[in-house]
């Protein structure tokens, strides 16, 4: 069994929001997952989709881009991100998937998952102290998301098998914005031994800024769909 991931979809199968509007990149973009999918993954691999799944605004607008990456292969485990508006209440959206036969969708938020040796951990994430538009309610945000990344961390240690079990976290927001920089998230990353910590958000010219390889012993990687050619990336 292999992990994969991939951020970013952006899929709008049940609202209209073509994404070309943001650059040829994004042209086709559900189709070619769909193909990369379809050449890269099995049933019996798990891909994580670290947020901006839909641009849906309720649940039930959701519903078709859920069931596109339900047929999708292998086992999927997302996280929220910034613009999934629709996800309201992990207990609605699971028992939503349920109705409608959606099998291979599990969700991340204060849990974690065991998949052949790895612990899958992770949380949403918030923009950081050194954002130019960092504010005192954002601060609350981001403690609460700090929190929600040690819960899920210990939780995942509760799962863990073999002393050479990996941890890979998945988050939307980026957890660094330099490789001199530290954080709540990447600080927990650390005290935790995290192996891997995949993100998204980062589109464009945002690839730029992006924290690649080994910091303080983690693997920090981009997984934004337009940046890894909406290929599902192998860990």
């Amino acid at each position: 069994m292999a992990v994969f991931a991939i951020a970013d979809l952006h899929l709008s199968l049940g609202t209209d929001k073509p994404m070309n509007i943001f650059g040829p990149a994004w042209e086709r973009h559900d189709i070619r997952i769909e193909e990369n999918f379809q050449s890269l993954v099995s049933d019996k691999d798990t891909v994580l989709i670290p947020g901006d799944i839909s641009w849906a605004m309720r649940p039930e607008d959701a519903l078709e881009d859920l069931k596109y990456i339900d047929r999708l292969p292998g086992q999927k485990i997302i996280t929220k991100g910034n613009h999934d508006f629709w996800w309201g209440t992990s207990g609605k959206v699971e028992k939503m998937m349920a109705d409608a036969g959606i099998t291979s969708i599990r969700l991340l938020k204060n849990n974690a998952f065991y998949c052949d040796g790895t612990i899958v951990c992770g949380t949403r994430g918030w923009i950081l102290p050194e954002h130019a538009e960092f504010s005192l309610a954002d601060r609350l945000i981001l403690d609460r998301e700090v929190g929600r990344l040690a819960r899920s961390l210990r939780a995942g240690e509760q799962l863990r098998q073999f002393p050479e079990d990996r941890t890979i976290v998945m988050m939307h927001y980026p957890p660094l914005l330099s490789d001199r920089s530290e954080s709540g998230f990447s600080e927990l990353c650390v005290e935790f031994g995290v192996d891997i910590c995949v993100y998204g958000h980062l589109h464009g010219k945002g690839h730029e800024k992006a924290i690649q390889g080994l910091v303080r012993g983690v693997d920090y990687r981009l997984t934004s769909a337009d940046y890894i050619g909406f290929k599902p990336l192998r860990l």
